[in-house]
């Protein structure tokens, strides 16, 4: 069938150069059907190549199918670049045709001309007649390698085109070039740059303006970094104020950029941010004046434009432009105390709106304001403010309880209504049970005073029942029990400010108070704590506050088992080391300087893995995962950064395991190789994984994969078992050292010393296939040169995932299929992170272990590279004689980038790896 349409494509490509939707149809099926031959392909390719000097052919279509080519078929991409980039050099080459050949040459190609330095052909192109032509230059004009003064005076020019697309695409290149495509020294050309953004504020075309907004941000934000130290206020404050005019455009699109850009400003004199929530001018700003633009014909910009535009803002029709107001209030809080303390009743006053996403992000303003000690809250504020804990939205309800662990209360009575108001939030949402048991636990830490007092006061509702039966039953009983633990006490003089029998009551919700603490605590830790106070005795307050108490529950452990002698030394001094649990989860750090600090201090654990002390290992290891998926829970899906730490974390415990297994002969020899055989495959997939399902990854971290992969190799070489595997082996361990030489010349380093040495022992064992087994001892020395390394991972890393869903459909609502049939399977598949370019299959498994694969065309999903979803009808051909059956279904990857081919006949051509968890579909026979 290939051969035909392809013999019917070139046939047709020479009679009729105009090319029919026919002929493009068939060479567009060619070109997305999974299952074309290479030789079609490439004949193909070299068809349209060869009729790309027909001057009468149409070379936008052309173009089109070339491009085509080169997205679904990576393989010929750089085939294509080349023929693009001699097409460029024809003396007859139209203007028009050129951006259709640039966007297919790759700028990285070595080649002897570069047609995206050449001025020439860039003045060309942004001068011609043709509005698409100059508008595409426009927008990828960050591939042109050209001086920056030509860039600027061409951009500055488009600025006045008389279309506004252009004026437009010229105010984006201007951001793109002052974010850092450029580097401009010139303060008075910066200024121009500026001013020109600022005349633009005013043009009458809703999307030039938003771009000015944007340009005006970026060349400002410049303009006052290069500004003397004696003018720099002044400078960011002109700045600040003429963003300001831009919140009252009538056009909310604008009026949300203004206000994102607001937030962007890092320096506002107090008295310019007063205004913004003033609904007259304040007493010395009424004459005062910046630089700037403030209509169309007056160019003196009054300080009185900002007035009233953050309560403007925040009381906007648009819910949008309301919380990108509250998003730039956020970050203005921090540069001024007096500012937060006056926003604080509006922001209050938000938590009633209807708009979910604004009351979100009131509450994010909040806590950001409690973390830099900026909230002060008044009894006026409790009604709104305690509301939100028992908002009908669960997310609502979980940032509320985030801020107020952070929450100082002045008053007594204050402090009692939070603490019924988490009461009242347990009893009507029960599964709020662990984070109302951590919120009530870290807001007495906080208020030791006030909490002796209250359960001074509750004291009888925590004594048994008159028979003398512990049951604690009632919601309120738990809830105090939880505030009783978190009383201030003294472990050194064993005192503790309430009764010591009600940490023994604590005793018997041991399971649910692990539950609600799991962040700060383990069980053991956690009895062995409250059996302890349990003996103390009771002091006055005036005496149990007269020393530094210990807050911590985790600390206090460790304490009380330095003290009793049931820690070895090695392991207390590895936990003094480390970062305390409590500080990893306090509020004020962020989820990416937690997983900063893991990485830190996991070099530090490698001794005891090299010492054998596993267990001392894994249990460390274990609790930094419970604290870093603590922080995954405010995020849906969670941060690139956060899963990355959590996959490395599972990679080391895997490794340790290992390496205790492979240097411990007599426990390898009595459970024999398969266990370090099976630890070994699960490392070395899951590196794989975090090779190919992280986009962003710098060149160190990506080496340090790769020689955690080569680790794992020489760990299973000696056990592998036969010539097979070792074969299996060299290739394996040549094609990763082929992309550690590749990342060393990137960067230019030098390779870890066990990566040298084991190139040499690989070079010295592999001219005999059995030389490996007689020489142990030179993997083992090249081992011993390994340890683990501080690796520092980008924020801006992103994770490739997918997930699947059948609507309505488990054991008890089967789908219905008809024996030896094809059926049908309806799929809801929603994409995170997957660019176009990636090849993706869906992977059909029986219950026999045989797969079928279906490849997944991403042209057919909607949204972005960010999100894409799409719902389809996958066929699934080998319907079993049986009445009931299920199928597990995945989303896999292939691995373009490693070159090795899959066994699969029908299906992806390079090895893959599973981007999402086993679906299970039920299917059961029609009914006749």
């Amino acid at each position: 069938m290939e051969h035909r349409l392809l013999a019917d494509v070139v046939s047709k490509l020479g009679k009729f150069p105009i090319l029919s939707p026919k002929l493009t149809d068939a060479a567009l099926s060619l070109i997305t059907n999974p299952f074309t031959s290479d030789e079609t392909l490439t004949s193909l390719l070299e068809t349209l190549v060869a009729h790309l000097q027909n001057p009468d052919i149409n070379h936008a279509i052309l173009f089109s199918l070339l491009s085509a080519l080169s997205n679904h078929h990576p393989r010929l991409r750089r085939r294509i670049s080349a023929a693009a980039h001699a097409f460029v050099l024809l003396p007859t080459t139209a203007t028009p045709t050129l951006p259709h050949a640039l966007s297919l040459i790759e700028p990285a190609e070595p080649t002897p001309f570069d047609p995206f330095s050449d001025e020439s052909m860039f003045l060309s192109l942004c001068f011609w007649q043709c509005v698409k032509t100059r508008r595409w230059t426009l927008r990828n004009v960050s591939k042109f390698h050209v001086r920056p003064s030509v860039f600027l005076t061409v951009l500055l020019g488009l600025t006045k085109d008389p279309y506004p697309y252009i004026r437009e695409a010229a105010l984006d290149g201007l951001v793109m070039l002052s974010n850092g495509g450029i580097v401009v020294d010139d303060r008075s050309l910066i200024e121009c740059c500026y001013f020109r953004s600022v005349e633009l504020l005013f043009d009458a075309e809703n999307s030039v303006r938003c771009s000015a907004v944007r340009a005006v941000s970026a060349w400002g934000q410049l303009l006052v970094a290069l500004s003397p130290d004696k003018t720099k206020a002044d400078w960011s404050d002109a700045l600040f104020v003429q963003l300001c005019l831009m919140v009252r455009d009538r056009e909310m699109e604008i009026r949300v950029a203004a206000f994102s850009a607001l937030g962007n400003i890092r320096t506002v004199s107090e008295d310019i941010l007063m205004l913004t929530l003033a609904k007259k001018a304040l007493s010395g700003t009424n004459e005062k004046t910046f630089p700037g633009q403030y209509t169309a014909k007056l160019f003196k910009l009054p300080a009185t434009a900002a007035v009233f535009i953050f309560v403007n803002g925040l009381e906007d029709e648009f819910y949008q432009v309301r919380k990108s107001a509250c998003h730039a209030v956020k970050k203005m809080t921090v540069l001024s105390a007096k500012f937060a303390g006056e926003v604080v009743y509006i922001l209050m006053q938000i938590l009633n709106e209807d708009s979910v996403v604004v009351r979100l992000q009131a509450l994010q303003t909040l806590h950001h304001m409690a973390m830099h000690d900026h909230l002060k809250v008044e009894e006026s504020h409790l009604d709104m403010f305690f509301g939100a804990l028992v908002d009908g939205n669960a997310l609502i309800r979980s940032a509320a309880r985030k801020t107020i662990q952070l929450t100082k209360f002045q008053k007594l009575a204050m402090f009692r209504s939070c603490i019924d108001v988490l009461i009242k939030n347990l009893e009507l949402c029960p599964q709020d049970e662990a984070d109302v048991f951590y919120a009530l636990y870290k807001i007495g830490r906080s208020h030791g005073k006030f909490v002796t007092k209250i359960i001074h006061e509750v004291s009888q509702e925590l004594e048994p029942s008159p028979y003398g039966k512990l049951g604690f039953t009632k919601v309120r009983t738990i809830a105090l029990l939880v505030l009783a633990i978190s009383a201030p006490v003294s472990l050194e003089r064993q005192i503790s400010t309430i009764r010591p029998e009600i940490y023994s009551y604590a005793v018997t919700l041991l399971g649910r108070l692990t539950r609600g603490l799991g962040g700060l605590t383990d069980q053991n830790a956690l009895l062995d704590y409250l059996s302890h106070c349990s003996r103390f005795t009771v002091g006055s307050t005036s005496e149990s506050f007269g020393e530094v108490l210990d807050f911590h529950l985790k600390d206090s452990y460790f304490q009380l088992q330095k003290r009793s002698g049931k820690i070895s030394s090695l392991f207390f001094l590895c936990q003094r080391n480390l970062p305390p649990h409590s500080c990893l989860l306090n509020f004020h750090v962020s989820e990416t300087t937690c997983v900063e600090i893991v990485f830190q201090k996991i070099v530090d654990l490698w001794p005891l893995i090299q010492l054998g002390c596993m267990n001392e290992v894994i249990r460390t290891l274990r609790s930094w995962k419970e604290e870093l998926q603590f922080f995954s829970l405010d995020s849906r899906p969670p941060a690139g950064v956060l899963v990355f730490a959590l996959k490395y974390l599972h990679v080391i415990k895997l490794l340790g395991k290992a390496w205790a297994c492979y240097f411990s002969k007599r426990n390898l020899h009595f459970n024999g190789i398969g266990i370090l055989e099976a630890l070994l495959c699960k490392t070395e997939r899951r590196l794989k994984e975090m090779l190919h399902r992280f986009t962003g990854l710098s060149r160190g971290v990506e080496m340090h994969i790769l020689e955690l992969m080569l680790v794992t190799y020489t760990l299973r070489l000696p056990y592998g078992g036969g010539t097979i595997f070792f074969e299996d082996y060299t290739s394996k361990v040549n094609s990763v050292f082929c992309r550690v030489e590749n990342l060393g010349k990137e960067e230019s380093t030098q390779p870890f010393p066990f990566l040298i040495d084991l190139q040499n022992i690989s070079h010295e064992i592999g001219n005999s296939r059995d030389g490996f087994i007689h020489k142990p001892e030179l993997l083992q020395k090249s081992l011993n040169l390994f340890s683990l390394k501080q690796i520092v991972v980008s924020e801006k890393l992103d994770y490739l995932d997918a997930e699947i869903d059948v609507f309505d459909n488990d054991f008890q609502n089967p789908l219905p299929f008809i024996s030896g049939l094809p059926v049908g399977i309806p799929f809801d598949i929603t994409l995170h992170n997957i660019s176009l370019g990636t090849r993706l299959w869906l992977a059909i498994t029986d219950g026999e272990k045989s797969t079928q694969f279906v490849f997944l065309d991403l042209h057919e999903f909607g949204g972005c590279n960010e999100i894409r979803k799409s719902a389809f009808v996958a066929p699934f051909f080998r319907t079993p004689k049986v009445k009931h059956f299920v199928l597990k279904v995945s989303v896999v990857m292939e691995c373009l980038s490693e070159g090795q081919h899959s066994k699969h006949l029908n299906g992806p051509k390079q090895n893959f790896i599973y981007l999402s968890n086993g679906k299970e579909i039920h299917l059961s026979t029609a009914e006749k």
